[in-house]
């Protein structure tokens, strides 16, 4: 199992913008869940800290959750070769949040189709900067 992302062709890839922006804890709080992912994906794709959308348009969305000061989500999809594809992260506030980054993810992975967009793997240099991409 990898972990992949969104990688548009032209501009910022979305979830390295928003790792940025996150404080220390909140980034150590993913990685610890990213870790969890690799390690053993059958304990961690369940709630609290992944939750699957049952309507029908979202079927093939879940939903990241690490709890901090915050709410950090990011909605993920798992590749065909069983990977995860995280497509849109967000700090949710309002439900509104949650639809929006669906409706985002939905975008992405047509995208992906259509060839203006493209899937990159997460590098072990990323883990070990701490998720820190500068």
């Amino acid at each position: 199992m990898k972990l992949q992302i969104v990688v548009p062709v032209e501009g910022a890839t979305p979830f390295l913008e928003f790792f940025d922006t996150l404080d220390e804890k909140q980034r150590q709080k993913l990685m610890s869940l990213f870790a969890m992912l690799l390690q053993s994906p059958a304990a961690v794709m369940r709630e609290p800290y992944v939750k699957h959308f049952s309507i029908e348009r979202y079927q093939a969305l879940y939903e990241l959750r690490a709890k901090s000061k915050n709410l950090v989500r990011i909605i993920f999809t798992l590749t065909d070769s069983g990977d995860i594809l995280f497509l849109a992260p967000f700090i949710k506030r309002h439900k509104r949040n949650t639809m929006q980054a669906l409706e985002r993810s939905l975008d992405y992975l047509a995208y992906i189709k259509d060839g203006s967009c493209s899937i990159q793997e997460l590098s072990i240099k990323f883990f070990l900067n701490g998720g820190i991409t500068v």
